[in-house]
C-alpha cells in the first residue's frame, strides 16, 4: 500500500512538473534549479536540470557564434540569413555531431544543407534549406542519491531565401519547423524497497518559427549585421511512466519563446578576420498555454516567468586565421551566455569563466579549421568546450562537428 501511494504521490509531483519553469525553458535554454534563487515552491526534494546545448554548422560553432556579420566567411546557414547572398557558389553541406558530459558519450547527426545561387542581372539571389540541430540535451549528472540521464536534441528543418537589394546591402529571410525529443530518466539510487526506484519523461517538441536580417558591406573591410529571430512557438507533448508501475499520463501544452534581437561587426584583414556578435532577449516574454490545464495554472506559470526570469545579454567573440598561399583557415571563438535568473547575468570581464556558485552564466570557447580540398571538396571541424559551475564542481561539456561540403 505505501508503495502505491507514493507512486501515486510521485507521479503527481512530477507530473506537475511538467508545467514548472525548468520543463519550460528546457527546450530553448540551459537551467539549473536553485532553492537561493528560485522564487517558487519546487515539488521535488532533488536538484532537477537541464542542458540546452547551443550546436550547429561548424564554422559557427569554431567562431563562437558571432556570424551575425560573417558574411561570405562562414557560407553556411547561420543565425543571419541575408548572409547567404553573399554566397557565389552552389553548396552542399552534411554535418557530424559528437559530444561528451561527464565523461559520457553520444554521437549524432548534425545537419545537412543545401545552397543555391541562382545567375541574376545585377546583385545575387540565394536559396538554401536544410536541416540542423540547433540544441543538443545531453546530459549526465549523479550525486549520493540520484542520477539524472538526459538525451535528445531540437532540429530546425530551415527554408531561407537572400537578395542583395543595393549594392553591398543585403537582405534575408527564413521560416522554420522545429522538430525534436528529450528524455529524462531518474534514477533514485537508495530507493527503499517499498519505494519506486525511478521515472523517465519524455519530451516531443514540434514548432514553428522565423527569422530576418540584413547585412551591410559599408567598408572594405568592414561589414556590419542585424537579424530578428521572431517569437517561435514550440508544441510540448509530455509523457511520465514510473520504473515500476504500468501506465503513463500525459499533457500537451504550448510555450512561446521570446524574440532575439542580433547585432554584429566584422572586420575583414587580409591574414587575419575579427567577429563580434551580441544577442539580446527578454525572457520575461516567454509564455504558456494549454488547454489540458485550468486557467489558474497556466496563469500562475506565467506570473512565476515574471517573478523569476530577467533580460539576457549574450556576447560572441571569433576570430580567423588564414595561411598564406594556402586554403588553410584557423578559427578562434568564445561565447558568453548569461543565466536567465533576474540579477545574476551581468557581464564582467574579469571573470569570463564561471568559478564558483554564485557565476550564473555558462561560457564556451572554441577553435576549429577548414581545408579546402581539390574539386570543390572542403572538410571543417569544429571543437568547443563549455564551462559551467555546479554544485561546487566545474563541468565542461564538449561538443565536436565534423563537415563535408561540395562547392559547384
Amino acid at each position: 500500500m505505501k508503495k502505491i501511494l507514493f507512486s501515486i504521490l510521485l507521479l503527481i509531483f512530477a507530473f506537475a512538473g511538467a508545467q514548472d519553469l525548468v520543463d519550460m525553458i528546457a527546450p530553448f535554454y540551459s537551467y539549473d534549479f536553485d532553492n537561493e534563487h528560485y522564487n517558487s515552491t519546487y515539488p521535488y526534494s532533488y536538484p532537477v536540470r537541464n542542458s540546452a546545448l547551443n550546436t550547429g554548422n561548424p564554422l559557427s560553432v569554431a567562431l563562437g557564434g558571432a556570424t551575425v556579420a560573417a558574411g561570405p566567411m562562414a557560407p553556411e546557414l547561420t543565425v543571419n540569413p541575408a548572409s547567404l547572398a553573399m554566397s557565389k557558389y552552389n553548396i552542399i553541406q552534411v554535418n557530424g555531431l559528437f559530444n561528451q558530459y561527464n565523461n559520457v558519450n553520444q554521437n549524432s547527426f548534425a545537419g545537412a544543407s543545401y545552397i543555391v545561387s541562382l545567375p541574376v542581372y545585377r546583385g545575387s539571389l540565394n536559396f538554401a534549406g536544410g536541416i540542423t540541430r540547433e540544441k543538443d540535451y545531453h546530459l549526465y549528472y549523479q550525486t549520493d542519491d540520484i542520477i539524472q540521464r538526459s538525451t535528445g536534441g531540437l532540429y530546425n528543418w530551415r527554408f531561407a531565401s537572400a537578395i542583395e537589394i543595393q549594392k553591398d546591402i543585403f537582405v534575408g529571410a527564413e521560416v522554420s519547423l522545429l522538430s525534436g525529443k528529450r528524455n529524462n530518466d531518474i534514477n533514485f539510487k537508495n530507493a527503499l524497497p517499498s519505494e519506486t526506484a525511478g521515472f523517465i519523461e519524455n519530451n516531443k517538441y514540434f514548432g514553428i518559427g522565423a527569422r530576418i536580417g540584413m547585412n551591410y558591406h559599408f567598408l572594405p573591410v568592414l561589414m556590419a549585421g542585424i537579424s530578428l529571430d521572431l517569437p517561435t512557438s514550440l508544441g510540448v507533448s509530455y509523457n511520465l511512466r514510473l520504473y515500476d508501475v504500468a501506465g503513463s499520463s500525459g499533457v500537451d501544452y504550448t510555450v512561446k519563446s521570446p524574440a532575439v534581437f542580433r547585432a554584429g561587426l566584422a572586420l575583414t584583414l587580409k591574414l587575419i578576420d575579427l567577429y563580434y556578435s551580441f544577442d539580446y532577449a527578454n525572457w520575461q516574454n516567454l509564455t504558456v498555454r494549454s488547454s489540458d490545464l485550468t486557467q489558474v495554472a497556466v496563469d500562475a506559470l506565467n506570473h512565476e516567468v515574471l517573478n523569476n526570469f530577467g533580460i539576457t545579454q549574450a556576447h560572441h567573440f571569433g576570430m580567423a586565421l588564414h595561411v598564406p598561399l594556402l586554403p588553410l583557415h584557423f578559427y578562434l571563438g568564445y561565447q558568453y551566455l548569461p543565466d536567465i535568473y533576474q540579477g545574476l547575468n551581468a557581464f564582467r570581464l574579469g571573470n569570463l569563466v564561471p568559478d564558483q556558485l554564485t557565476d550564473r552564466f555558462r561560457s564556451s570557447f572554441s577553435w576549429g579549421a577548414s581545408f579546402f580540398l581539390k574539386q570543390g571538396l572542403s572538410i571543417a571541424a569544429a571543437f568547443e568546450t563549455y564551462h559551467v559551475y555546479y554544485d561546487g564542481e566545474k563541468e565542461k561539456p564538449k561538443n565536436t562537428t565534423l563537415s563535408l561540403a561540395y562547392y559547384f
